[in-house]
């Protein structure tokens, strides 16, 4: 233990060193006392790796260099959700949490938003996922946000989808939609959220309505697997087999060759995987 303290204070000593060559003018001389000014400016400067090739997430010189600017701002909510994220990614869900919530007590109108992100795609708790999505969206007002360039709308969505209140979840859905034909334009609109929006339509039972979004996605979106396999499995639901099969055909092909709705370290919601394809392909047969 008496290495590693030792090993810091060289760190930070380089540190200093450091940001003093690059802007002379305005340097953090390393000292024994500082002003509240200099502690946040000391902070910032070490949070963002204080100009040294150690700043990669989840190494130890990373985090030695965090763990220290917290030391100077304990209030830094950017350096408690950086110390969370090698957790999260690598499925330490607890560890992650902890500060994360940190990261919100101190700074919540920038990262509740991703923290209920987690909470959604990282954690399947939807229900916290939601309140947590409802109290950072009343922050902005009759504005749309988009944590983690995710629409507020369209992840309570995806959440109430997953919770079985369909309703609630084609409320959303349909909001999220409109708002991006609005301001973005159909044709921009991501594979996934026509996917969605269809996969809410037909666990309502409302197979007509699916078809319309599904289709809708397909016309902007003609390669990815997913929409051409829900397109497949709302036509055999309907008895039309064999309008079916064209629509698996492409999503196994598509599947083969990539183009399959995907998400970094975790699993999409209703992911679409060979093993489906073989699955449905098997009714066919009976």
């Amino acid at each position: 233990m008496r290495l590693s303290k030792y090993s810091l204070s060289t760190l930070v000593v380089v540190i200093l060193v450091s940001i003093s060559c690059d802007n002379k003018s305005k340097a953090i001389i390393y000292k024994n006392q500082y002003s509240q000014e200099e502690k946040l400016a000391l902070a910032e400067s070490l949070s963002n790796g204080a100009g040294t090739d150690l700043y990669y997430q989840g190494t130890i010189g990373e985090r030695m260099i965090i763990w220290e600017g917290l030391k100077y701002n304990p209030e830094g909510a950017w350096g408690w959700r950086e110390i969370g994220v090698p957790y999260l990614k690598r499925g330490f869900a607890h560890e992650a949490s902890k500060y994360y919530s940190k990261a919100t007590e101190y700074d919540p109108e920038e990262w509740l938003g991703y923290k209920a992100y987690c909470w959604l795609y990282f954690y399947r708790d939807y229900e916290t996922a939601i309140r947590e999505l409802d109290i950072y969206d009343a922050f902005t007002p009759n504005f749309v946000d988009y944590p983690q360039a995710t629409s507020v709308d369209f992840m309570r969505g995806v959440a109430y989808l997953k919770l079985g209140k369909l309703d609630k979840a084609l409320e959303y859905l349909e909001k999220h939609m409109l708002d991006e034909k609005e301001n973005t334009g159909a044709e921009y609109i991501e594979p996934k959220d026509y996917l969605m929006l269809g996969v809410a339509w037909y666990e309502k039972g409302d197979f007509a309505k699916a078809l319309e979004v599904i289709d809708e996605g397909l016309l902007h979106n003609d390669t990815t697997a997913d929409l051409y396999f829900y397109r497949a499995l709302v036509t055999t639901r309907m008895k039309n087999m064999d309008g079916a099969k064209p629509y698996l055909d492409k999503a196994e092909y598509y599947i083969a060759n990539g183009g399959k709705n995907i998400r970094p370290y975790i699993e999409e919601f209703y992911a679409v995987y060979q093993q489906d394809v073989d699955k449905l392909r098997s009714e066919f047969k009976n």
